[in-house]
């Protein structure tokens, strides 16, 4: 008796989860590489996975049916591996998609919002980033407090030396590209982050100052995204973490 061939339906299943898989990963990636441009990716490239996704998703309910009428078709491992994938695809896009619905359309966030820290040599390096360093409006502060209340100045009960000692180190301890500038006499800490999948690029810059009780010290953190309009609360996640790394330094 000859052995059944595996339903030529599971082949294109799997072939179009690992597609979208691919297409999917490669939106980001070759915008990162300078494959494409920014627009290509979100208006085709990522669309394109999705269609794809649920594309397989529709082949494997299909095989599901033939199945059901003819048992002895193969291909329900091979069904299931592309059944996963486009499911993995559509998940990932729908978590983002909802992800950017709860944050507000702005990028750039501030312990100090009625004096935020001010970027130096970070500066140059945005000479071509779309988004520049003016904090913004009235409008977008009050955002920013309703959005991001926790986001404040953080002050530590040391003399100015030791705290910058502890910013900079809490600095080196972060999973930043590069620290830019670490001027001690000017209490001025710059550094960039580059996120992973489209490589987007955030600055920072940390500012430490005397405060007003002796022998204490306060210090303020900024971050910016050099590109988008809302940055899905990446840049308040990013100074609440380093906060809290400079708490836990001795």
């Amino acid at each position: 008796m000859s052995k059944q061939k595996i339903s030529k339906w599971a082949w294109i299943s799997l072939g179009v989860g690992i597609a979208a898989a691919l297409l999917l990963a490669l939106s980001g990636y070759g915008y990162q590489w300078n494959w494409w441009g920014l627009g290509t990716a979100f208006t085709w490239l990522l669309p394109g996975s999705g269609i794809l996704g649920l594309i397989g998703f529709s082949l494997a309910l299909f095989l599901g049916f033939t199945r059901r009428n003819n048992p002895k078709t193969r291909g329900a491992g091979i069904t299931f591996v592309g059944v996963v994938l486009s499911i993995a695809v559509m998940s990932t896009l729908g978590y983002w998609f909802t992800e950017a619905q709860k944050y507000p359309p702005i990028h750039d966030i501030s312990t100090d919002i009625d004096n935020p820290p001010e970027f130096r040599n970070i500066v140059p390096l945005r000479a071509d980033a779309p988004n520049d360093t003016t904090y913004g409006d009235q409008k977008k502060a009050d955002i920013q407090r309703k959005t991001y209340p926790d986001v404040k100045t953080l002050y530590l009960e040391q003399e100015y030396g030791k705290a910058f000692d502890r910013a900079l180190a809490a600095a080196e301890e972060m999973p930043w590209e590069e620290i830019v500038t670490n001027d001690k006499d000017s209490g001025i800490i710059e550094a960039y982050d580059k996120l992973p999948w489209f490589g987007f690029v955030d600055d920072v810059v940390i500012r430490i100052d005397t405060a007003e009780t002796a022998g204490s010290t306060k210090i303020d953190v900024r971050s910016v995204s050099r590109i988008g309009r809302s940055d899905i609360g990446v840049n308040a996640e990013r100074i609440r973490d380093y906060l809290n790394t400079v708490k836990e330094q001795e």
